[in-house]
């Protein structure tokens, strides 16, 4: 009889300390009620880790491509700084969106919220932790896994609800 190899579980990345949203990602989803799509991706992150900040990077060319009741709406949740609330950035014009999501990211321990799979900042998203998701018929869909991308190179899948039950040590 042959025996069994007993695999030993697979390594989790380090405990998340933030979400980190791809706004303009969000929004680019559909041209369609990009504030609402936003808020289901907030509602999202409350219920799914409510004791982590959340910060939303939106483009330049994405606001502005907004009508302007919805950028006006952008603004004052970009100026809103009061604690607990999401914290909002428009990246300056002529900057790309990913390279602050990533660099964010990077600083924070940040879930990565996007369906970009960020491949033109290999470099830059290594240790990142990305889930992915689904809008349709005004409901989000988050993936059961997310990808981490280690830092030695290459990516692994690592499910949602065992990124939900770490905790940064204290």
């Amino acid at each position: 009889m042959a025996s069994l190899r007993h695999r030993a579980p697979l390594p989790l990345p380090p405990a998340r300390g933030a979400i980190v949203v791809d706004g303009a990602n969000v929004i680019a989803s559909s041209r369609a009620q990009p504030l609402q799509r936003l808020e289901l991706v907030m509602a999202w992150a409350a219920a799914w880790r409510p004791d982590l900040p959340v910060m939303v990077f939106i483009d330049h060319n994405t606001a502005r491509r907004c009508r302007p009741e919805v950028q006006d709406v952008l603004r004052a949740r970009c100026a809103d700084v009061t604690p607990g609330r999401p914290r909002y950035a428009v990246v300056p014009r002529d900057e790309f969106a990913d390279e602050h999501v990533l660099r964010f990211a990077a600083a924070h321990r940040g879930l990565v919220v996007s369906n970009d799979r960020y491949m033109d900042w290999d470099d830059q998203r290594a240790d990142a932790v990305l889930v992915q998701f689904r809008l349709a018929d005004g409901a989000l869909q988050v993936a059961d896994e997310a990808v981490w991308f280690k830092p030695s190179g290459g990516a692994q899948w690592v499910a949602m609800a065992d990124l939900q039950q770490q905790r940064p040590e204290a």
